[in-house]
């Protein structure tokens, strides 16, 4: 019985200092990443703005589910892992920049920008990760998180989507 009162004790403290860490964390981040496709900005622009197939290509995207539009905007339901969230298309200016916000409700909400512009015989691709993450746990396990996965490994995936090369990545 006093092993177990020791270790909920330190489950306890550990949850405790997991908090702790998270409120002292920023609610709010930002994280860009960059790229160079070897694709015209239609094409590239024609996988990113096609949100209903991405689970064909984006593996962290098992479903998305097309919702009835908010206020004339485009919505959905995408599926990621255990989680899910419901976007809508803010701004949306054909091969040029799209923007997708992640309501609240979830664990996260934010948005996503997407912004194409020609390089040479290819396409700059910027995007723009900005969310929020109310909860503490969650702020203090995204200490473990990089910012920029989630944009890189979105950027590999639309390259080899497209068969194309990536190159000056930042």
């Amino acid at each position: 019985m006093k092993l177990l009162l020791i270790v909920v004790g330190v489950l306890a403290g550990l949850a405790g200092l997991a908090v702790v860490v998270g409120l002292l964390r920023p609610q709010t981040h930002t994280a860009v990443h960059s790229v160079i496709l070897a694709a015209a900005p239609e094409r590239v622009w024609a996988e990113i703005a096609d949100v209903e197939r991405q689970p064909e290509w984006l593996p962290e995207i098992t479903k998305v589910e097309r919702l009835p539009d908010r206020d004339g905007r485009p919505s959905y339901r995408e599926h990621f892992g255990q989680f899910e969230a419901t976007t809508v298309v803010t701004a949306s200016d054909s091969a040029r920049r799209l923007v997708k916000e992640i309501l609240p409700g979830g664990a996260f909400y934010g948005s996503w920008t997407w912004e194409l512009a020609p390089e040479g015989e290819g396409t700059r691709l910027t995007i723009t990760e900005q969310g929020t993450v109310p909860n503490p746990l969650f702020r203090a396990m995204m200490i473990f998180h990089d910012d920029t996965k989630s944009a890189r490994d979105y950027a590999d995936a639309l390259a080899r989507r497209l068969g194309v090369g990536i190159e000056g990545v930042r």
